[in-house]
């Protein structure tokens, strides 16, 4: 009797200890503090970017994030991320569930990461405060797109021509071999209203707004997103 009373003791001192080892330090938990909230990760072109939310949620390894719903559609090399860390030199770490680091980053100036991907280059990362999206001209819009719900997984494939329509409009061709949903829509010119894209079709019209740099979402939200990408 005595020697299992020891045998669970000693099992209880172990897991205890175990559950004691995953929780952070309280200087690594103050550090992650002050990096709590949302931040803009980008390429080195700034014509890629998403958003990341960090929390002091605890994860196995480090803390619980949020990427944007647009982030898989950007950079798939993320789409498993979800969870950060701080290591000892202050770096910030993103890693998936099992623990694998998909990207390191340093504070080169303050608050504006860098980290390096080999074979892909440099990628950045600042409080999404400190960033605005600028107001679109039709001429930026002008190119291929891309509809989508999930990534890899395109819907339909379009263009917005700068080829002037019916009043204000431009015309939009889509491309054959198009998701059902969308090319019974008939979508055939497009327009900005101020921050707005503007699709018409022989239904009516759909608007979107860029969440991120060249990421279109519809709107109003919905629990089934429709986003333009363009590649």
């Amino acid at each position: 009797m005595g020697r299992l009373v020891l045998i669970l003791v000693l099992g209880a001192s172990l897991s205890s200890g175990s559950a004691l080892a995953q929780q952070p330090s309280p200087s690594v938990l103050d550090t992650a503090k002050e990096l709590v909230g949302t931040w803009e990760l980008s390429n080195a072109e700034h014509d890629r970017r998403c958003t990341v939310t960090f929390s002091t949620e605890a994860a196995p390894g480090g803390f619980k994030l949020a990427l944007d719903q647009g982030c898989a559609a950007v950079f798939p090399m993320f789409k498993d991320v979800t969870i950060w860390s701080i290591v000892p030199n202050g770096s910030v770490r993103l890693l998936d569930a099992k623990g694998n680091t998909s990207l390191e980053m340093s504070e080169v100036e303050s608050g504006i990461f860098e980290g390096e991907r080999r074979g892909e280059g440099l990628y950045f990362m600042q409080p999404q405060g400190a960033v605005s999206i600028p107001v679109r001209t039709p001429d930026q819009m002008v190119g291929d797109w891309n509809f989508l719900r999930e990534i890899d997984k395109p819907l339909c494939k379009l263009t917005l021509t700068g080829t002037p329509g019916s009043g204000t409009d431009y015309k939009l061709t889509v491309k054959p071999g198009c998701d059902a949903a969308i090319a019974d829509f008939a979508l055939s010119t497009w327009r900005l209203e101020g921050d707005q894209l503007v699709l018409n079709g022989r239904g009516g019209s759909w608007r979107f707004v860029e969440s991120d740099v060249n990421i279109w979402e519809r709107v109003p939200p919905s629990t089934n997103p429709l986003l333009m990408l363009k590649p």
